[in-house]
């Protein structure tokens, strides 16, 4: 199995391994297919672990043509992943439209303090809010993702509008 290169002259990826998951990179072609159904045929037999078919997902680049993809979706009796679809709580594909990808960021902050509005709250209690849990939404995210600089401009001003902060006040 080749692999998938990160960038253009980076090195080739052909798996990564997490503590329950196994991510495995390789082209969609019936050769391939063939090798990797071998190896875990292998793995399968020599630990008494057997892939879960349910549990499994593909993902094929859009250069796939559509009769590739079904004989191999075929051949693992595997789901193909959709764009909307997450791993871990991130998104499994981030295209283009990054702000459209990690808009529910923005959405998710904005109902926390909307339900923190609701109550009554000293100025030191929506600090401490806003430093503990507004500030740990995004940051999860931001340690796999580089954020546009315009959704966090305006994760930002959300957190400080909250707190009864505005850039004239801090100015001073």
């Amino acid at each position: 199995m080749v692999g998938v290169a990160v960038c253009h002259c980076g090195p080739k990826l052909s798996y990564l391994f997490f503590a329950d998951d196994s991510l495995i990179f390789c082209k969609a072609s019936f050769i391939e297919c063939y090798a990797l159904q071998r190896i875990l045929g292998v793995y399968e037999k020599a630990l008494g672990q057997q892939l879960i078919r349910a549990k499994t997902s593909l993902f094929f680049s859009k250069n796939t043509p559509t009769t590739i993809q079904e004989e191999i979706k075929q051949r693992f009796g595997a789901q193909v992943i959709k764009q909307h679809e997450k791993y871990l709580g991130l998104p499994s594909l981030v295209g283009k439209k990054k702000r459209n990808t990690f808009n529910e960021i923005k959405e998710k902050l904005h109902r926390k303090l909307a339900g923190w509005k609701e109550k009554l709250l000293s100025k030191a209690g929506k600090e401490v809010l806003n430093k503990v849990v507004a500030q740990a939404i995004p940051m999860y995210t931001m340690s796999y993702f580089r954020l546009p600089d315009s959704l966090c401009e305006e994760l930002t001003s959300m957190k400080r509008n909250f707190c009864g902060v505005n850039r004239r006040k801090r100015r001073e």
